[in-house]
């Protein structure tokens, strides 16, 4: 599987206010925290040191008992845009209606604008794009076209606007995307779509395994055209995505408290679950070389494996009430807004789609990842095996 996007290791946010009071800019501050005697000392989001007895550094070096920090500004343009405009009430679409939309003629014409964001790994048994697809079905390739080249960052606001008026997205078109892997990078796609203000998105529930392999619906090589669209992005809505400094403070609040939840947030690792107790980085059959240097988990996450909450046969969701008790069983306090996460983001889209969007909860994706956080010099980390692991465990 390809690395996606994200900010880089050991942010930390300042915040712009404009006269609006809504637009903020994100600064990100990368903080390195030398060892302490409880363990660790980790800088907290405002470079002040998390242990009250020690100074910062200047970045000439740190005697013992100072916490170093080092500084990376990057801005991410964003506002606080709340929840109103992100949860709907019907999040899902399945086969039988977009079979009857199809079968009705022009998807633009009756305002559907269908997209597949598939991986399309050669192992996949399901039928690449380019081969055959949904009819009427437009590609986007999430390596490309969401993220600046050379960085892990989404495209700008002008560029995702570029995009969705090429998709001929209009500002009450009904999104449905679908894609391969039980929708991992069509939730993906649908959380950015999210985040830049597009607001009737929709998944085809099960993807293309429920439309291809389990229903044997048809597949079309004919790629539609359809007009430009009018849509204007809005900047990102920041309140459905967590920063890695956001992040920290929850974890040294849960790690401060021997990995007991205390912080203001869920977190939800949606790993499986030998990535999460610390065996391996990744998990390698599906995921190859790709991994951090330090493995386990963040201090006081739940483990909740995202196909756990999927019908192993058609890919489909499992119904709303199912979903929410295999979350309240592992621990999840839903008087409590949740940030979710994997190693890259994709996965955790697809658990933030179904506690966002399915359960309508309040959801951030940390989509920085433990490609992020396990890769962070000083970052807490949580590993069940009593062992050291990854690069610096000998592994």
């Amino acid at each position: 599987m390809s690395t996606e996007d994200s900010t880089p290791a050991g942010d930390t946010p300042t915040q712009a206010t404009s006269n609006s009071g809504l637009k903020t800019g994100i600064a990100i501050v990368a903080v390195a925290a030398l060892a302490g005697t409880a363990g660790f000392v980790v800088a907290n989001s405002t470079g002040d040191s998390a242990d009250t007895g020690t100074t910062t550094s200047d970045g000439d070096g740190a005697t013992a008992g100072e916490s170093a920090t080092t500084v990376t500004s990057v801005n991410i343009p964003g506002e606080n845009r709340g929840y109103d405009d992100v949860h709907t009430d019907e999040p899902l679409v399945d086969t039988d209606w977009l079979a009857e939309r199809i079968d009705e003629g022009d998807l633009y014409e009756q305002g559907i604008v269908l997209l597949d964001v598939s991986e399309e790994l050669a192992s996949s048994e399901l039928t690449p794009y380019s081969e055959a697809h949904i009819p009427q079905a437009q590609y986007v390739n999430w390596t490309t076209e969401f993220t600046q080249e050379n960085t892990r960052e989404f495209i700008d606001q002008d560029q995702f606007t570029e995009l969705a008026q090429r998709l001929g997205i209009e500002d009450d078109t009904t999104v449905v995307i679908y894609g391969d892997n039980n929708n991992w990078f069509a939730a993906y796609a649908a959380w950015v779509f999210n985040l830049y203000g597009v607001e009737d998105v929709k998944l085809l529930d099960g993807g293309l395994h429920k439309w291809e392999v389990y229903d044997g619906r048809e597949l079309v090589e004919e790629v539609p055209s359809v007009p430009e669209g009018s849509f204007e992005a809005q900047p990102q809505n920041h309140d459905i995505r967590a920063f890695q400094p956001e992040v920290l403070e929850v974890a040294e609040a849960n790690a401060a408290a021997d990995g007991e939840v205390v912080g203001d947030y869920n977190l939800v690792d949606i790993r499986f679950q030998d990535e999460y107790d610390g065996e391996v980085g990744v998990n390698a059959e599906i995921f190859e070389g790709e991994g951090a240097s330090i493995w386990g988990h963040i201090p006081g996450a739940v483990n909740v494996p995202w196909g756990s909450i999927v019908d192993s046969e058609t890919g489909e969701f499992l119904p709303a009430d199912e979903i929410r008790a295999i979350y309240e069983e592992a621990g999840v306090d839903f008087d409590k807004p949740i940030i979710a996460y994997c190693r890259i983001g994709e996965r955790a889209s697809h658990t933030w789609y179904a506690l966002s969007q399915v359960l309508g909860e309040d959801v951030k994706v940390y989509d920085g990842s433990w490609s992020e956080w396990g890769n962070s010099v000083g970052v807490p980390v949580a590993n069940n095996t009593g062992e050291r692991g990854g690069v610096w465990g000998g592994n």
